[in-house]
């Protein structure tokens, strides 16, 4: 004969030590946590940054090399179709139809246009005054580069 009680299956008894018993506070994340991942995102999105930001600027100077370059050609184009005569401005160049517009350097200023130059002494100067927008300083950009 069965007894009765052998066909239930006993609950087990939770109390304070039992795992089946989870505390209100493991329900979610502490704002300790959550002030790490924010840091950790933080940290990452600043080294990005960084990088970006130097791309950027080492992007700037190329333009700027390219810019010069494209303005001394037109100067010396301008030259060989006026006898040698040097324009005096960029906007010269602009009225006779060598270059579409003024240009401005990557850092929003003008280009520096010297005929006869000073450097290339048998032609043009042009010169970008780089990232300091300072004349004389190491990081000028010249076409004669």
């Amino acid at each position: 004969m069965t007894d009765a009680r052998d066909d239930q299956t006993e609950t087990p008894v939770t109390g304070w030590a039992s795992p089946a018993r989870k505390r209100s506070s493991d329900l979610g994340m502490t704002l300790m946590e959550i002030m790490i991942v924010f840091a950790l995102i933080a940290l990452i999105m600043g080294a990005v940054g960084v990088g970006a930001f130097n791309y950027f600027k080492k992007g700037q100077v190329k333009t700027a090399r390219i810019q010069v370059n494209e303005i001394m050609q037109k100067a010396q184009q301008y030259m060989m179709d006026n006898n040698n005569e040097c324009p005096k401005s960029m906007d010269d160049l602009v009225a006779q139809k060598y270059m579409p517009r003024r240009q401005k350097d990557p850092w929003n200023k003008d280009f520096i246009m010297r005929c006869p130059g000073q450097i290339n002494t048998d032609g043009i100067d042009v010169i970008s005054l780089g990232p300091d927008g300072t004349e004389g300083t190491p990081d000028d950009i010249k076409a004669t580069e």
